[in-house]
């Protein structure tokens, strides 16, 4: 294993002597140390067109610290289906006095930084989500984390996020809420990332690359 390697004994003299492995151990540990912001929406449907964003959550980490959490409900123009209130538990009257979409993803986007890697689980879906609703588009990578986990651990049998957390030991409690499920994919994640490691997914580029 290069994670191995590279803590051996062996390389950090040779870490001393040669300069330019420290660059290898960079790379290595390029994916643990980037900042990322994870992030979910809860919506009114499945179709953006037709459907609207009723909360979004998110967590902005750092070297594996969280540095800020934001959450928020939405008020919708048009009231929410009770059948969505049924999944997710948000009702008419939990929207009423928060902000209206374009004012809860302002706020969303203070925290974004142009470094940070964006982290979903079906990302698609929240994407297309924000992009239909929105005239400013994200620029920063985007990873899918359900398409990870299926490149990651093929032989899971669901890959629904309450699946993957229970397989990494993770509690679900509280699931289809944004927040809990933001809450979920970050200890989810770097759990993750030691899976993608096996299969030499190291770099940016390298998850760019997992195919979908």
């Amino acid at each position: 294993m290069i994670s191995d390697l590279l803590s051996s004994e062996e390389f950090k003299k040779l870490e001393m002597e040669y300069k330019f492995l420290s660059r290898a151990r960079n790379k290595v540990n390029e994916l643990e140390d980037a900042s990322y912001i994870f992030f979910d929406t809860e919506t009114t449907g499945l179709e953006p067109e037709k459907a609207e964003i009723i909360e979004i959550a998110a967590i902005k980490v750092k070297k594996k610290e969280i540095v800020k959490i934001f959450n928020t409900l939405i008020k919708p123009i048009y009231p929410i289906p009770s059948n969505i209130t049924r999944i997710n538990g948000i009702d008419n009257n939990m929207v009423m006095g928060h902000p209206k979409f374009d004012e809860a993803y302002k706020q969303f986007l203070e925290m974004v930084e142009d470094d940070c890697i964006l982290v979903a689980h079906n990302a698609e879906f929240d994407i297309g989500f924000l992009n239909c609703h929105s005239k400013q588009k994200l620029k920063n990578d985007i990873v899918c984390s359900l398409k990870a986990s299926r490149f990651a651990l093929p032989n899971l049998g669901s890959h629904k996020l309450s699946s993957v957390a229970k397989y990494f030991g993770i509690p679900s409690e509280n699931a289809h809420r944004a927040l809990a499920d933001v809450e979920m994919l970050y200890q989810i994640w770097f759990k993750l990332l030691d899976k993608l490691r096996a299969k030499q997914i190291i770099t940016r580029d390298d998850l760019r690359k997992i195919p979908g």
